[in-house]
């Protein structure tokens, strides 16, 4: 019987092979069985191969490897954890900010008293800010994308709490109704997102089934006509009144941003 197994010729680019030799090719059985690092070379017609194979059963027999890795599961909460402190960190570094501008702040006029790059406390807040992205980046390559940018939420609800209590803006109803959407949202999120059992590395994201891909062109410059009618003509005239617009705009850079972040941190 065939078994698929993922193949590669050691010796020259050949394409790619998909099945384990049987009793009626030429080179059964197998040569050269390493154990140790699962793997087997053989040579059908003339062509040697290395194949990649599961621990031996007790039948004798070699099965395949599975793509599933049995840490997968460890790295995938470990991902969620690291993002959610990273999240944390940065809604730390952005009331930080604020509280630097509002100290800044002239009393009578409103005004900032000297440029903010001259204050201590606005440059901990933006140091903040760069170790929680940091964090982010690296929760990219433990955890799905979608999991690690819904994730990302959490810090609008420790956001909320900050300035409630230590800025002393005024909390609404509508507000924690908001927060406790927010919630429920990442909850379901971490729970129903399938994870991936192929890993996107840089060679894989620069492959043609990704950004070489013509599909991938045709998004990319439908990217760039989006960004610039919403810098050029919506921005100027809407984003004052509808922080839609500043949103929008943040999510559709990202869409290629987290993407590539992730293929960056694996």
């Amino acid at each position: 019987s065939e078994r698929q197994v993922p193949c590669r010729p050691p010796t020259q680019a050949l394409p790619e092979c998909g099945r384990l030799p049987t009793q009626g090719d030429q080179g059964y059985p197998p040569r050269d069985v390493d154990r140790s690092h699962k793997m087997a070379q053989f040579r059908v017609n003339g062509l040697e191969f290395a194949c990649l194979f599961h621990n031996e059963s007790s039948s004798g027999e070699l099965d395949t490897v599975s793509s599933s890795d049995d840490s997968l599961p460890h790295s995938f909460w470990a991902g969620v954890i690291l993002s959610v402190i990273a999240d944390v960190i940065i809604a730390i570094s952005l009331n930080t900010q604020k509280i630097a501008h509002n100290r800044n702040a002239d009393r009578q006029t409103g005004r900032p008293s000297k440029a903010f790059i001259r204050l201590p406390l606005w440059w901990v807040g933006i140091t903040l800010n760069a170790l929680g992205e940091v964090g982010n980046m690296l929760a990219y390559g433990l955890a799905p994308a979608a999991v690690v940018a819904s994730v990302g939420s959490v810090g609008v609800v420790v956001n909320q709490i900050i300035a409630v209590c230590c800025l002393k803006e005024q909390g609404r109803k509508r507000d924690l109704g908001g927060v406790c959407g927010v919630v429920a949202g990442v909850v379901l999120i971490i729970f129903g997102v399938p994870e991936t059992e192929k890993e996107l590395t840089v060679q894989v994201m620069l492959s043609a089934e990704v950004f070489l891909a013509p599909r991938a062109y045709v998004y990319l410059s439908a990217l760039v006509v989006v960004i610039a009618v919403l810098v050029i003509f919506v921005e100027p005239r809407y984003a004052e009144r509808h922080i839609l617009v500043w949103l929008t705009l943040c999510s559709v850079i990202s869409s290629m941003t987290v993407v590539a972040c992730r293929g960056f941190s694996s």
